[in-house]
């Protein structure tokens, strides 16, 4: 396959990100070149789609939001977080990045977890979170923010991007004890089990570390299934595999 430039990628905003300076986009699994299971924009590697069609796909990414290069995770659910410079390569094992290099996409991907996108405007520091129940629970949210204000940032904003609504998202006791915070979970039609409102929950972390302008995106992953990919919607209907979207930030 023959890369071509293409952008106007479709993606999500949010006014809280909306700075001079940065770039920033929640995207979906519209407008890429993969197939079948992983129509269309999937940008996940170490599944089976075909890694020509997942290098496209996010190049598509670059040339929406024309930035150059773009710096991805092995996300993990831990809560250790990467300092990103201009000699980093990708495949961490960690879960969020955080830096002042310009010209680089943070990039975290995601099927139903919870990604963060956070910008200090006038210090230029970014960052870029993956959260899944397990990474909340552990504090990767404050380990991320003290990595950014490490840095020097000191007002920053946020947006949790499309993922996973509390209507969609069932637990069992596990996770209703790890999480220690009974006001994000409602009793499911299950006994033992419960739905939780994993982004108002990481939304209430953000705010307990200082960033009252921060936001959640009203796209539910799991419902929306021409628009995102889901994790959890692809085991409920029995499919092989899942892709994956990406939501980016990047100072320019």
């Amino acid at each position: 396959m023959v890369a071509k430039k293409v952008s106007n990628v479709p993606y999500e905003t949010a006014d809280t990100l909306d700075h001079p300076g940065i770039v920033h986009g929640f995207f979906g699994r519209i407008g890429g070149v993969s197939q079948g299971i992983y129509t269309s924009l999937n940008t996940g590697f170490h599944k089976d789609d075909d890694d020509i069609s997942v290098i496209e796909n996010r190049q598509r990414i670059l040339n929406t939001l024309n930035v150059g290069h773009m710096v991805t995770l092995r996300q993990v659910h831990k809560t250790d977080v990467l300092l990103v410079d201009v000699s980093t390569e990708n495949g961490y094992q960690m879960d969020a990045m955080v830096t002042k290099t310009p010209g680089r996409l943070l990039a975290i991907q995601t099927a139903d977890c919870v990604p963060i996108l956070l910008a200090d405007p006038a210090n230029r520091v970014i960052g870029a979170v993956h959260a899944g129940w397990k990474s909340a629970v552990a504090g990767i949210v404050k380990n991320a923010i003290d990595a950014m204000q490490g840095l020097g940032a000191k007002n920053i904003s946020a947006a949790i991007g499309p993922c996973i609504h509390q209507e969609s998202y069932e637990v069992g006791q596990d996770v209703f004890d790890a999480a220690k915070a009974p006001t994000f979970f409602m009793p499911s039609a299950k006994p033992g089990h419960y739905l939780f409102d994993l982004s108002g929950y990481v939304l209430n972390q953000l705010k307990g570390q200082g960033i009252e302008n921060a936001i959640v995106l009203p796209f539910n992953t799991y419902a929306l299934k021409d628009q995102y990919f889901s994790c959890r919607r692809a085991a409920h209907m029995s499919e092989s595999s899942f892709g994956s979207q990406l939501s980016v930030i990047g100072l320019v």
